[in-house]
């Protein structure tokens, strides 16, 4: 089994918030607490409800809506991506980050993240049995963990 390596993530709470403006968003403090929460979780998976939180524990009041909304502003202008891990809420990173796709057990809920293009064999064997393209990035793929396959 490999294990992902990731792109340095480069993109900063200002990129952020300029690739806002530049979609035409007004910045209010609270988009920039979430832009601030965002870059700074780098390649790490969050959801709403997580950036939520590390936004009021930094000090700036909002509602989780305006979380959503920004979440889904910085997502249309390209910065940000969703993917689910199971059955649990959606999971922001930053767009900079290298395509990979999750493979999550379904017995401990360990999660291993996989570079996109170790999938290309599995993807292109689908694509060429069915015709169908395969998003690797928006969706985990369930199982059992080395160590709980073994048990």
């Amino acid at each position: 089994m490999h294990r992902r390596t990731l792109r340095p993530v480069a993109t900063t709470a200002d990129d952020l918030i300029a690739g806002l403006r530049n979609n035409g968003h007004r910045i209010t403090a609270a988009r920039r607490a979430v832009c601030r929460v965002v870059a700074d979780a780098g390649s790490d998976h969050l959801t709403a409800g997580d950036v939520h939180g590390l936004v009021l524990r930094n000090g700036t009041q909002l509602d989780q809506s305006t979380v959503y909304r920004t979440l889904e502003a910085l997502e249309e202008a390209g910065l940000v991506r969703h993917g689910h891990l199971g059955h649990g809420s959606a999971v922001y990173h930053l767009s900079d980050e290298a395509s990979h796709q999750h493979l999550v057990c379904s017995n401990c809920g360990r999660t291993v993240a996989i570079d996109a293009l170790q999938m290309s064999a599995i993807t292109a064997d689908v694509e060429d049995w069915t015709g169908f393209v395969v998003d690797v990035d928006h969706f985990a793929l369930a199982g059992l963990c080395s160590d709980c396959n073994r048990r």
